[in-house]
């Protein structure tokens, strides 16, 4: 059996192989960087969830809260439950009444001049918030807004009356002349209510 020789080959060193290519089963180092990556997926999804938790958490307590009440108005049209005088003050004083006059619901005691007008009926009684303080607004029919124009136009100062009391005594500035007369001092709500239950019987 022949053979041939060749004489001028060469030897080519074989190139290296990392040992564990052909290697069954996971790399050497790889199960830390799995362990690391698993590690990271956890922390990633329990901030996820404390979070979730804690949205839910604020969503609840903030529905928890009772809503913040809105200011509630109050309206009325027709006859007045009670008359109410309007008359021109004469005399007021910061004492209570000890030898005559008019007490106030609130304070003082005043000195009530002749005429005036008295008012049955109105076309709207409505409370509410003027200038961060409530007040109880009249609007009146057209003959009373006459008489209150020139009850206001030769008076300094009025006082609105029901019940034998005075609720407010207001100085005039100028005459009214809209016929919406407002019923303003330092009241509260409750004070602007008792009045308007007074006036309406609501």
């Amino acid at each position: 059996m022949g053979y041939v020789e060749q004489t001028n080959s060469v030897l080519v060193p074989a190139p290296e192989t990392d040992p564990g290519a052909n290697r069954i089963g996971p790399r050497p180092g790889s199960g830390k960087r799995t362990i690391v990556a698993l590690a990271g997926v956890s922390v990633a999804m329990l901030v996820v969830a404390m979070a979730t938790i804690l949205l839910a958490g604020l969503s609840f307590w903030r529905s928890a809260e009772p809503a913040s009440a809105e200011p509630v108005a109050k309206s009325y049209s027709g006859n007045l439950a009670a008359d109410l005088r309007i008359a021109p003050v004469v005399k007021a004083s910061e004492s209570g009444c000890t030898d005559g006059g008019t007490p106030g619901r609130f304070a003082g005691c005043f000195t009530l001049g002749d005429g005036g007008m008295v008012v049955t009926v109105v076309e709207s009684a409505t409370t509410a918030v003027q200038d961060g303080k409530w007040v109880l607004r009249l609007r009146f029919s057209s003959a009373d807004t006459v008489a209150l124009r020139a009850l206001t136009t030769q008076n300094e100062r009025i006082a609105l009356v029901l019940d034998g009391t005075v609720l407010t005594a207001p100085a005039v500035k100028e005459p009214i002349t809209g016929g919406e007369l407002p019923i303003a001092g330092d009241f509260t709500k409750k004070d602007v209510d008792a009045m308007f239950a007074e006036l309406t019987k609501r």
